[in-house]
């Protein structure tokens, strides 16, 4: 029997996040049209279904939301964002990979009405960006600052 201590109220959702960078080291954003960040500019992802990897729910939410293939290439960071919906509290877990787009063209979609490309910099500084994806953002700036390299082994 569990006690009333071991119960979580809540939920935890785990998403993934694709960091697309343009020529001109711009990044990907999309004006999300669906909750939790519902009318704000977002890196483009979705939530990780039980039948999936990360790298293939990466893969699936960004072409659902752009139109682009992307191929996930090194690992930016995990994030906590802590969020409510209908008075639920609810545990955002985000992943977020870099990825290098291999096709198609950007779309819109239902999820992503809008999308543009902006420097880090105006997007760090930007009121319509949430802080986690801020934090994204800023974790990259400075691993590309160190060039640092993701000791993750691919998996096949």
């Amino acid at each position: 029997m569990m006690s009333q201590r071991d119960i979580t109220k809540g939920r935890v959702l785990v998403s993934v996040v694709a960091v697309i960078e343009g020529k001109q080291h711009e990044i990907l954003m999309i004006w999300e049209g669906d909750v939790p960040y519902h009318k704000q500019w977002v890196v483009p992802g979705g939530y990780v279904r039980p039948d999936e990897t990360v790298k293939q729910a990466i893969v699936r939410e960004v072409r659902e939301e752009t139109g682009l293939v992307t191929i996930p290439t090194k690992l930016v960071g995990i994030y906590d964002d802590f969020t409510s919906e209908k008075d639920e509290s609810i545990h955002h877990i985000i992943i977020a990979y870099k990825a290098d787009v291999v096709d198609g063209r950007v779309v819109f979609s239902q999820e992503a009405t809008a999308y543009k490309w902006l420097s880090v910099e105006e997007a760090l500084s930007s009121p319509d960006v949430p802080d986690v994806f801020k934090r994204v953002l800023n974790d990259l700036k400075k691993q590309e600052r160190r060039n640092f390299i993701s000791r993750l082994v691919r998996s096949q």
